[in-house]
Formats: C-alpha cells, structure tokens, sequence
C-alpha cells in the first residue's frame, strides 16, 4: 500500500507501531468488520525472511538496519563510560521478529506489584488469562522430552488455541541443554515448577516462541497479522515514520485533548491522517515517549528547550526507564565441545545450513533455552553479614533514592526467598564486552576458541534512567541514558552472583564440559576471587538484556505516571500507549510474554469502552441499552 493511499483512508483507530503489542491489538481490534484499523510501522515488511524465520539467526540481526533500529545509549558512567547498543526491532513485528525468542514468565508477585502502586485490575489474577489466550503450547515428544527436562511444564496452566506457539526445540539438544536443569539440582536450586503457577524458581530449559511445525519464529507479525492480512478493515503501511499525534484545538475549555490522527513521514514526505475513536501508541520504551514530547506531551523543559509548545506539562514522559542487565563470564569448553564458534568452520557451518533448509534439522532451529531464577539468598551467602537484610540497608545509605512506593516493594521483594531477584542464562558461545556497542558484537566475537557463557542478569534493577528526545526531528534518536549500576545495590547483587557463578561452573556435569572443569576462563576475562575484583568485572562487563521498560509509565499521575489504569496517557481523551513502556516495575526474565498479555488486555478494555459508549448513546436516543448496544 503506497503513503497516498494509506492516507486517503479514514481510520476508527491508529496504531502507532506494527511491533509486538501494536500488531496484537490491530488483529484483535479488526475482528469487528465495523472497526477500521491503520497500523503505521517504521520498518519493512520481513515476513518469509529466513533471516527472521530461522530461530539461530537472531544475532545476525543486530546492528543490520534492515531489521534493527541500532539505539545506542549515551557513554555510561559506572560502566567505564561505555556506550551500549540497544537493538529493538525495525520491521514489521518490531523486537518480537528479531529476540532470542526466549519465553520466560512473570511472578506472581511482579504483577500484583503493578495493583499495588495503584493500578487497579493489573494484578495476577486479571492477567494470567490474557498468557493464556495469546499462547498455544505444543507439548514436547517423549523421544526428546527428557533431554530437555520438560516434566516441569504443567499443560493444564497453558494456553491451547492462541496464535503465539510456544515449544520446546524437537532438533538435538546443545550440550548445555543436556547438562543444565543437573547441574541446577546438584547446585542446590529449589525444583523447578511451571512459572504459570506464579513462582519460576529454579533452573531448567524454558520453552521458545518457535513453531515446531515449522521450525520457524513465531511472532506478531507472523501469528497476529500475516493471518488476518486480508480483512478489509485492517490497513498496514510499512517504512513510515509518526512525527507526532495531532490534537483538537477547537476545545479551548475541554480538561483533555482530544487527538484527531498523527502526522508520519515517508521519504521525506510528510502526511496526515484521521483516527476518528483513538490513538494507540505502541512504539516501545524508547520510540513511545519520544512521540509523546515531539508531540508536546512531557517535561517542560525537555520541550521549550526544543521550542515545542506544551500541550500537556508531564515530567513522567521518559523516566523510569529500567532495563535488565546481564553481566557475562565465560569459560573455555572441553576438547571436541562444539559451540557457536564452532560454525566457523565452513564444513560445519555448510552442514547446518543445509540440515536447516532441507529437513529444518539441526543447531539453525534451535536457539536459548538455558535459564535459572534464583533468590538473593542463594548468591548473598558470601555477603560480609549474616543479616542479608542489614547489609541490603547498609549498600543502600548513600544510594540514590527511588519514590518511596517503588522502594518500598523492591526492597520487600529482594529480601523474599520465595522471589527470583537473578536469572542466570547459560549460552554455548563465548563473549567480547569491547565490541558491546554493537547489538551484535558481544556474541559474535573474533576471539579464537570455543567457549562458554554463564550471564549474571538481575531481573529487578534498583538503577534509573530516561530517555528524552534531541531535537524536533524525529529521525534523530532520542538520548537513552539508563543510568546503568548507578545504583550500588545493583553491583553488589551482581558481584556475589559473578562468584557464585564459579561454583557453577565447578559443579558436575557442567564442569566436565569445561576445560579443565571450569577453572580456565576465556581471554581478557579473569575468575574473580573476591569481592572487590568481582565489583570490577560486574562494571567492566555489564550489558543490556534488551529488556528496557518503565518510560511511559502506568503509575498515578503525582508518583510520576504517564498513563492511568486505562492506559490512557494523563490530559487526553483518546491516546493509550501499549507496550513495554508502561511497565511501572520490571519483571523476572524476558518480557515479550507480558507484552502480549498488556496488549491482549488492552484490546479488552478497548473494545469494552466502545461497547459502553454505544450503550450510552443508544440509552440517550431512547433505545434500550441491553439490546440497542452493538457488541464489539
């Protein structure tokens, strides 16, 4: 569909942003014939890439512009100011067709905490049957079943019909994943049970967004769109830019704005169009808030220093922001391992590709599975008190202060043995932090020799950040500045995990796929023997785990929210943001599996809200609001 076209088009609603969550509402709000639906998405249409399809290919993506939008963040003080690539997907499926495809799940905990900070029908309870719709487990076959260790998995707390598969991999098993959910047990982790029940501790293989049919990703665009193309009131246009929301201004006395469509950018050219019920912003941590300021919606003074009029004086719009970060250690592998490195070979690599694209055999269809949660208590063993609570206190005297609802939970959370406040993730590949400012440059190293990853990533992080635009272009990217370890919480809690780690790596059978059973670490990394030395490999090496959150967040508007409970941005009648940045506190693991949720959510109460105003203008006209309401 040409720019031209599209904008000819009048739309009931506009979805900014085909990625994960935008494309799950496009689908579920099309389902209604009477609901016309415009998606605009910044990058191009990838369906039937193998690039995108092959499940092992995801690295490849990273930093190529053809799939991602290669943020990068500013230099970051207490990571040696390094810069940190942020991918995030630039194509129609956003980050869900370029991820590990990894799918982890919330605690029970993490969401009750959202209804906690005021966010009332945002707790487990409301949530857990939107995973459940969005998904379709496929249960593993007995003849591979054991390797993975998949007994934990409880179909019964599954979804059966959603358009999301989820799988466990039917190709041989890696060695890490023969070994992993052992070498758990041995370490003493609690057995593992399904994280649909509320609690993932544990360590185990986690299932994969993968259709084991085809061996092939499945995402939004795949799952979500690619099925419903077809419907005549759904409309997509790809390589097209939002600029900004356009608002009503012939309402001067009206408490809200109204917006009325967006204004998008093609080649250089830009259009309008008309979104006559809503405007769904769905960009992502980063590209939502940066929306909302161009279009006048944010700090005051991030907006005049641009020259942009204030529409709607909000300094929530791009803080919050919380990211995961993972801090790599790797070890050198066994004689005969065979890792990632491996596929340097070219008789290696021709065979996997030709096993992949002739019987979608091989390591090509396979991708991360190795995960563990684990409570603060497991790695705080080392800690210099016994009290694990005084110490947390005592880390946390002269430590920036976070709103005291948020700090309130974290703490609470963080001292709960029953909650995971690390998730261990265990990659056949070694690391090369230097070339971190490349989305793809940590894995794919240079560095001669097999190895093997075991990545410290903390899953509740104490640190802050923004992101806030540049200018009034919207193709200059905003500035992302996570503010990484800049809370000393944060390092400490990494630090005794970093030596914890090395217990892992000397436990069995882990250790007998290492060389030397896991005492010789890979080049330009050392074991760390203390405290202090574990300090500086945590900042020295941290990176993201591509989880960044929090930036339009769902809070009360005077604990620094940007949208309420409704998803509704503060000050307008008729924009919701849907996506990651809403996130008001982050969650265990990977967070595509949340996304769905909020967004299947969303389009609930979307099509809820349409129903009660038709009910009510079917009551005023005299008509019966029980059978004069259209259901949508």
């Amino acid at each position: 569909m040409t720019p031209d076209i599209f904008a000819s088009k009048s739309y009931d609603f506009v979805v900014v942003g085909g990625g994960t969550a935008g494309l799950t509402l496009a689908a579920r709000l099309s389902e209604d014939a009477n609901t016309t639906v415009g998606v605009i998405e910044g990058g191009a249409n990838r369906l039937n890439d193998p690039m995108v399809d092959t499940p092992a290919m995801f690295l490849h993506m990273f930093g190529d512009p053809k799939y991602d939008w290669a943020f990068q963040t500013t230099p970051q003080k207490h990571t040696g100011n390094r810069v940190h690539g942020w991918p995030r997907g630039e194509c129609l499926g956003g980050s869900s067709a370029i991820n590990y495809q990894m799918f982890s799940h919330p605690s029970k905990q993490d969401l009750d905490n959202w209804a906690e900070l005021g966010n009332k029908g945002w707790n487990w309870d409301e949530l857990v049957p939107y995973f459940r719709k969005f998904e379709k487990y496929n249960p593993l076959s007995e003849k591979v079943g054991h390797v993975f260790n998949h007994e934990y998995i409880d179909p019964l707390l599954r979804g059966t019909n959603g358009p999301i598969q989820i799988s466990f991999s039917e190709n041989d098993a890696n060695f890490l994943q023969e070994v992993w959910p052992g070498t758990c047990k041995r370490a003493g982790y609690p057995e593992p049970r399904d994280p649909r029940s509320g609690s993932a501790l544990g360590g185990f293989n986690q299932l994969t967004t993968v259709d084991p049919k085809t061996v092939t990703r499945s995402y939004s665009a795949s799952a979500y769109y690619a099925p419903n193309a077809e419907r005549s009131d759904l409309f997509v246009l790809t390589d097209a830019v939002v600029s900004k929301i356009v608002f009503d201004r012939d309402r001067p006395t009206s408490p809200t704005l109204t917006a009325t469509g967006v204004e998008f950018t093609v080649d250089g050219q830009t259009y309008s169009i008309k979104a006559s019920k809503e405007v769904l912003l769905c960009a992502g941590a980063i590209q939502s808030p940066q929306v909302l300021e161009l279009s006048g919606i944010g700090a005051r003074s991030v907006l005049e220093k641009h020259n942009i009029e204030v529409m709607i004086e909000n300094p929530g719009v791009g803080e919050n922001l919380q990211d995961h970060v993972a801090v790599p250690m790797c070890w050198e592998t066994a004689e005969g391992i065979l890792t990632v490195e491996s596929l340097r070979d070219p008789d290696i690599l021709e065979y996997v590709m030709n096993a992949y694209t002739t019987t979608k055999a091989g390591p090509l269809g396979n991708t991360v599975t190795c995960t563990s949660f684990i409570p603060y208590q497991t790695v705080a063993s080392s800690a210099t008190t016994s009290d694990v609570s005084q110490h947390v206190d005592q880390v946390c005297d002269a430590a920036p202060k976070l709103p005291a609802s948020q700090a309130l939970i974290q703490h609470r959370q963080l001292l709960d043995p029953g909650e995971a406040a690390l998730q261990i993730v265990a990659l056949p590949t070694g690391a090369d932090i230097t070339r971190s400012h490349n989305g793809s440059g940590t894995f794919l190293h240079e560095i001669p020799g097999n190895y093997c990853t075991l990545a410290a990533c903390l899953t509740h992080p104490f640190s802050r950040g923004s992101v806030h635009i540049q200018s009034v272009n919207v193709s200059d990217y905003p500035a992302i500045d996570p503010a990484y370890l800049s809370h000393p919480l944060d390092v400490d809690i990494l630090a005794h995990t970093i030596l914890h780690l090395n217990d892992i790596a000397t436990t069995e059978p882990l250790a007998s796929k290492l060389k030397d059973h896991g005492t010789v670490p890979m080049p330009k990394m050392k074991i760390s023997k203390t405290l202090d030395e574990a300090k500086e490999h945590v900042r020295n090496n941290c990176v993201t785990e591509y989880h960044p959150i929090g930036t339009c967040s769902m809070l009360p508007r005077e604990d620094g929210g940007v949208v309420g409970a409704d998803l509704k941005v503060y000050g307008t009648a008729n924009v919701r943001v849907v996506d990651a940045s809403i996130f008001p506190l982050h969650v265990q693991g990977n967070i595509q599996s949340v996304v769905y949720a909020v967004a299947e959510k969303a389009a609930d109460m979307i099509k809820a809200s349409l129903k009660d105003g038709a009910a009510a203008v079917n009551g005023a006209n005299g008509v019966s609001v029980t059978n004069g309401a259209k259901g949508h």
